[in-house]
């Protein structure tokens, strides 16, 4: 009977599990974590009250860090959109070897437009006011 008890497992023991592998947020490979489509899908929601409350405020001084507030939020919605399609589109059109290098050329694109909107909005009239400046009649 002793033997019996030794050789069955204890009730309610379990199997070794090896835990899930850590996610990195990788900013070449945008749409290949969990984390980063999360974010993207809050970026989503901020860009949807941002951009209405930008327009309102447009002329104060309210409105400086709702346009730094953009001037980050669209180019990562862009880059993560945009390796979507990559991921989606390029190896069917341009073969498999294509794919790191055109999410290089994206991660390049997205930095420029970064620092270009960065540029815009704190030593420029900001993102609200040239966007608001298409519908103005010139003087």
């Amino acid at each position: 009977m002793l033997s019996r008890l030794l050789l069955r497992p204890a009730a309610g023991a379990r199997a070794y599990r090896a835990a899930r592998p850590q996610q990195s947020m990788d900013i070449v490979n945008a749409d290949g974590s969990s984390k980063m489509i999360s974010l993207w899908h809050k970026c989503n929601l901020a860009l949807l009250g941002l951009a209405p409350v930008a327009f309102v405020l447009s002329p104060s001084a309210l409105n400086k860090p709702i346009d730094l507030a953009l001037a980050l939020a669209l180019p990562f919605h862009a880059h993560v959109g945009m390796n979507m399609v990559l991921t989606d589109y390029t190896k069917k059109i341009l073969g498999k070897g294509a794919l790191g290098p055109m999410r290089l050329v994206m991660v390049g694109i997205t930095g420029t437009t970064t620092l270009g909107l960065l540029k815009l909005s704190v030593t420029g009239p900001g993102i609200t006011e040239t966007v608001k400046s298409l519908w103005r009649t010139k003087q």
